[in-house]
């Protein structure tokens, strides 16, 4: 299921031609992946504190397709495409008009890797897993 997160463009997001900077889009990606586990009960504290371990990204890529501008509302649509034992693949597109699929600005995927808190990779909980899983 396809997790939305609204946001608009400040101008602390821009450059000085009023454009949004290149690596606040993954900014906003970032915000919106951490909105999305919020949502499942899987705030970052809970993922330390209840199961020791963190997510960390190792890789990201991002293609760009037209810019985005100071004041324009934006919408950021997260899917989890891949869960494997240790990583977790997102991937993410930002739009203007999220029912247009013509407004996409920037596509990306994002792969996470799971980590003990000593930095070790290690198995996802399967409770995360289950979250993860359903549609709620």
């Amino acid at each position: 299921m396809a997790h939305h997160f609204s946001l608009q463009v400040f101008y602390e997001d821009t450059d000085a031609l009023g454009v949004v900077y290149h690596a606040n889009y993954v900014k906003f990606m970032e915000r919106a992946r951490t909105v999305f586990l919020q949502e499942k009960g899987l705030s970052l504290p809970a993922l330390i504190d209840t199961f020791g371990i963190q997510l960390l990204v190792r890789n990201l890529q991002v293609s760009y397709a037209r810019p985005a501008r100071l004041l324009q509302a934006l919408t950021v649509i997260t899917e989890v495409t891949k869960i494997n034992k240790a990583s977790l693949t997102f991937s993410q597109n930002l739009y203007f008009d999220p029912s247009d699929l013509n407004t996409m600005i920037c596509s990306g995927e994002v792969v996470v890797v799971c980590t003990n808190l000593d930095f070790k990779p290690c198995a996802i909980p399967a409770a995360i897993v289950r979250e993860l899983k359903s549609e709620s």
